[in-house]
């Protein structure tokens, strides 16, 4: 069973987001849990209160307190696979949305057309198990985590296990780094040594043989990987300012 998160500070469009949300997943014979909220603060005390977050979100964006694209990039931190929907009166922020990941950008006035196509790509997605933002996914003792690739400094090979060292914490899976990191978002890690991959966004200083972190955290380069790593480095280095 889906939860779905429907966020809006104006009760009469609420309402009429719960018979849009009620419709569309009827017509896709999905079983939800809805839960309403009347702002930001109360689906963030939700989610602390019940230790777990919606499968998808229906966010308007304009509302007292925080904006619905503000709660957007919190949930991508947050619930990385949860799905965003903004469902909004206001065409003007069609280009401000995509500062936060999302499936699809309706208009109210438009909704019974558009609505049950978001809904749709936003199952399909959940189907896929892809992350709804860039994410490595660890498993440990059968428990699967979702890690934002943002909050990853670099990964390393200890025995035959790998290691994922974020900025709040480490993550250990049967796998090794080279298995772990997607073909997809292979490009955003660099191997510097035959058993570091580093976050190329995290790196801030290049000292020699020593990738300096933004934790302050020093990556050896072996020489056998020295004339490509450095290459990648300020290659990727230029690309990513």
């Amino acid at each position: 069973m889906l939860t779905i998160a429907i966020c809006d500070d104006l009760k009469e469009h609420l309402q009429r987001a719960e018979e849009l949300v009620d419709k569309a997943f009827a017509a896709e014979g999905k079983q939800i849990r809805k839960k309403c909220f009347a702002s930001a603060k109360e689906l963030i005390s939700w989610m602390e209160m019940e230790s777990q977050g919606p499968d998808i979100a229906v966010l308007d964006i304009e509302m007292d307190g925080e904006d619905g694209i503000s709660l957007a990039k919190r949930l991508n931190i947050l619930v990385p696979m949860c799905r965003i929907i903004f469902l909004t009166a206001y065409q003007d922020y069609d280009m401000d949305v995509y500062e936060a990941e999302h499936i699809w950008f309706v208009i109210k006035k438009r909704a019974e057309e558009y609505f049950p196509l978001a809904v749709r790509k936003a199952i399909r997605s959940l189907d896929e198990l892809e992350t709804a933002v860039p994410s490595l996914i660890v498993s440990e003792n059968r428990q699967k985590t979702v890690i934002p690739i943002n909050k990853i400094l670099y990964l390393t090979r200890v025995g035959r296990k790998g290691h994922v060292v974020c900025v709040d914490g480490e993550y250990v899976d049967r796998r090794g780094p080279a298995a772990l990191i997607p073909d997809a978002y292979r490009e955003r890690f660099l191997r510097c040594h035959e058993g570091f991959w580093v976050n190329v966004r995290m790196i801030v200083q290049l000292d020699r043989d020593t990738f300096i972190l933004k934790d302050g955290s020093r990556i050896p380069i072996s020489r056998g990987y020295r004339e490509q790593a450095r290459e990648e480095f300020f290659r990727k280095y230029r690309i990513t300012q």
